[in-house]
């Protein structure tokens, strides 16, 4: 090689120059403009959830749809109606302030013979209240006036007329029964239940065209048609004792012509009588 083609060779080749443009839109196409950023706070967003919130709350309020007129009842066959009503104070009062368990509560106080009552709320405006009463088995008399007893010695007002009572003609009050430690609501006993055993017992022997008779100091009794008053006591033990001993003293009475007044077997083991007033 010759020295005029080295140099030719070793000459730095021009180095060409970009221009790097940026990118024109092209004629007939529109540039989207930039939508403004809408920024919203928490202080804004509180404040369409309470108007919200206020709203359904005020609707719910005033529409009549969630209003209750009436309780549904079921179950109640001595209770009437209106008398569950006038405890509920349901006429009109929007379902969503009705608190079961505090209308549970105010049936129980306010009527003894309930021993259960379940109340459940149905949107949009549904009460319904089933429940269970007591069945009355004695009709206590007492001072002029009466009252219903169920078998665990629970009195309360009689309604209407009951067929199969035992009657029973009391002097005086009964001791009361226990409280049940099991529910909180329930009443405490007017009768005992010893006393509820003994009429139990007693009332398939009262004789006929008697009827029981209560006394504080004496027991259960009844008057016997043959002229005399017979007494128990008020404990139930020894019932069938006290009956057998009864009808021996009334048999070996008659056998020596005596005409007691007044009978007690209380004790079956020391029974006596008196002749006379």
């Amino acid at each position: 090689l010759d020295a005029s083609t080295v140099r030719a060779k070793l000459k730095p080749k021009p180095v060409r120059k970009y221009e790097a443009l940026a990118a024109a839109p092209l004629a007939g196409q529109l540039q989207t403009p930039a939508l403004p950023r809408i920024r919203v706070g928490w202080r804004l967003l509180s404040f369409f959830l309470v108007a919200i919130f206020g709203a359904g709350i005020y609707f719910a309020w005033s529409l009549p749809n969630f209003r209750v007129l009436a309780a549904t009842l079921v179950g109640n066959q001595m209770l009437a109606a209106e008398e569950i009503e006038s405890v509920l104070h349901l006429n009109g009062a929007p379902v969503f302030i009705i608190v079961p368990a505090e209308a549970e509560k105010s049936l129980r106080l306010n009527f003894p013979e309930i021993t259960s009552v379940k109340v459940s709320v149905e949107l949009p405006n549904k009460v319904v209240a089933t429940i269970t009463e007591r069945q009355p088995v004695i009709r206590w008399e007492q001072d002029g006036a009466y009252t219903w007893v169920d078998a665990e010695g629970v009195a309360f007002r009689p309604r209407g007329e009951a067929q199969g009572l035992v009657v029973v003609s009391a002097s005086g009050s009964p001791p009361a029964g226990l409280k049940s430690e099991g529910d909180a609501l329930a009443p405490v006993p007017f009768v005992a239940a010893p006393i509820i055993e003994s009429i139990r017992l007693l009332a398939p022997q009262i004789p006929q065209g008697s009827v029981l008779l209560y006394n504080p100091k004496y027991g259960m009794g009844w008057v016997d048609g043959r002229g005399w008053t017979v007494w128990f006591g008020s404990n139930a033990q020894e019932t069938e004792m006290k009956l057998r001993v009864y009808a021996a003293l009334v048999d070996s009475l008659a056998q020596r012509g005596i005409t007691p007044s007044f009978i007690n077997v209380a004790y079956p083991g020391a029974p006596y009588y008196r002749v006379g007033q």
